[in-house]
């Protein structure tokens, strides 16, 4: 009897019964999109700063967000805010890609498993697949490597606005509650600098529908000392911020 985990069979086939644009909605959504982890209230103060309009929107029974049209730099792009957890960013993500998406730029916030203080900016070239999801769009291995181009180019317009950054290694993993002491020692010693829960998903996503994709994380709570966690303040500071940086970044893409 084979008793391996059944997520260890990837099934390459590119056709599911349940395609993401199934539902054959009349929505063309701008290439360029920036998928954001923040609180709506974030999205909402932020749209009030720049010229915006609905596009459509998602419903799930639980999560129904609005995606919009912003102009930035005379350039129109996508917006929308992103759900918590692989499984849910990937899904919508995906469904956003089938709708016209061809370029993602991605933030949200991430523990430190390392020295790092707060709302600092770095940049995973390289996601430990602790998740679940990447596994529907990959062959199973531990690393899901994001170096591209694309992130090239990302990096390149980061550094001409002046903007310090990492390079860095993230964990991302579907136990909020379950970052056990030996797993931030293990992938610490693997070299991961965060830990968050999406990151891996959406990379392999990305990668299956031969679209462009990268992330930036702010660093949020920290875990560097396991004996002493220290929420701080959740990197609440970058969420504006992060709007308005990875949406210049991408007007210049």
């Amino acid at each position: 009897m084979n008793e391996k985990p059944f997520i260890l069979e990837f099934d390459s086939n590119e056709h599911a019964v349940l395609e993401p644009n199934h539902d054959q909605l009349p929505f063309k959504f701008h290439e360029k999109l920036v998928y954001a982890f923040v609180p709506k209230e974030d999205i909402d103060n932020f749209l009030k700063q720049v010229p915006h309009k609905i596009l459509g929107s998602f419903d799930s029974v639980s999560f129904q967000p609005n995606i919009y049209e912003i102009e930035i730099n005379g350039e129109k792009l996508t917006l929308c805010q992103a759900p918590l957890g692989a499984p849910a960013a990937t899904q919508l993500l995906d469904w956003l890609i089938a709708y016209g998406v061809r370029q993602v730029l991605a933030f949200g916030n991430a523990g430190a498993l390392i020295d790092l203080p707060e709302n600092e900016m770095v940049l995973p070239v390289k996601a430990i697949r602790g998740e679940g999801t990447s596994f529907y769009y990959q062959e199973p291995g531990q690393f899901i490597d994001m170096k591209s181009e694309y992130l090239n180019e990302i990096e390149k317009i980061i550094t001409d606005m002046k903007l310090d950054y990492d390079e860095i290694t993230t964990w991302t993993t579907d136990g909020f509650f379950r970052e056990t002491p030996d797993r931030v020692k293990q992938f610490r010693e693997l070299g991961a600098a965060t830990v968050e829960m999406e990151c891996a998903g959406m990379a392999a996503c990305a990668q299956f529908r031969k679209i462009d994709f990268a992330q930036i994380l702010f660093t949020a709570d920290t875990l560097a000392d396991i004996d002493n966690y220290d929420e701080r303040d959740w990197g609440s500071d970058s969420h504006t911020a992060g709007l308005k940086i990875c949406s210049q970044i991408l007007s210049r893409v």
